[in-house]
């Protein structure tokens, strides 16, 4: 059985409608709910053979040029799954790059964030060097990707590229960039709130930046 013909056996034609117009039409959907959606691809996945890296950018490719918008999240669930074990530094310039800039919204930047872009900075440090590229390429997805790659890493936060990166573009009125700064310092206020608290006073950032930032610091 192959992923669409899972997919099929569990959509619900009267979800859809729903879905698009949260995603604001961005793209279609067949109307298939994250558990059950899951469940039906796992079901075919775990009896593949263990693939190699040009298996998962081909696999991750074919799944992003399809439609319905639950194929990229599949692509997305593909990643999370086997780029821990399989995946090499590269691939984050030859594949997970391309993905993040193509049929982009915050759904599939913050999906392959979680699934490839942090694990493999987290993996391997000589990345850090696409991130501060990517800061600087001026494609808005590409940034919040940077700014919020390490979420989730808490004590390991490298604190002085957190920093960089948010000041960088604090003045930034992009909404999905200033989202991402704000969502970035506020999950790290939960592990240096005292830090997160002499940053934001000493830096200019947007008000939405800054309201996201001190959510819970209690200015």
């Amino acid at each position: 059985m192959r992923t669409g013909d899972a997919y099929a056996a569990v959509a619900v034609a009267a979800d859809a409608p729903p879905m698009v117009a949260y995603m604001k039409g961005i793209a279609p959907f067949l109307g298939i709910k994250t558990p059950a959606r899951r469940k039906a691809q796992f079901a075919v996945w775990r009896n593949l053979p263990r693939p190699r890296q040009d298996d998962i950018a081909t696999a991750a490719r074919a799944l992003w040029v399809l439609d319905e918008r639950e194929y990229q999240y599949a692509a997305c669930d593909l990643l999370a799954w086997f780029v821990p074990r399989v995946c090499k530094a590269p691939f984050l310039t030859s594949t997970v790059q391309d993905l993040i800039v193509t049929k982009s919204w915050w759904d599939t930047v913050d999906g392959l964030r979680s699934a490839a872009v942090g694990p493999l900075v987290a993996r391997h440090p000589e990345l850090v060097a696409v991130i501060r590229a990517w800061s600087e390429s001026g494609d808005r997805w590409l940034v919040r990707s940077a700014i919020i790659h390490q979420l989730g890493r808490k004590a390991t936060t490298d604190e002085a590229l957190l920093f960089e990166l948010c000041a960088r573009h604090g003045g930034d009125s992009e909404f999905f960039v200033a989202k991402a700064i704000g969502w970035a310092l506020r999950e790290y206020a939960k592990t240096a709130p005292d830090a997160v608290r002499a940053f934001v006073a000493t830096t200019p950032l947007q008000a939405l930046s800054m309201r996201e930032a001190t959510k819970h610091l209690g200015r």
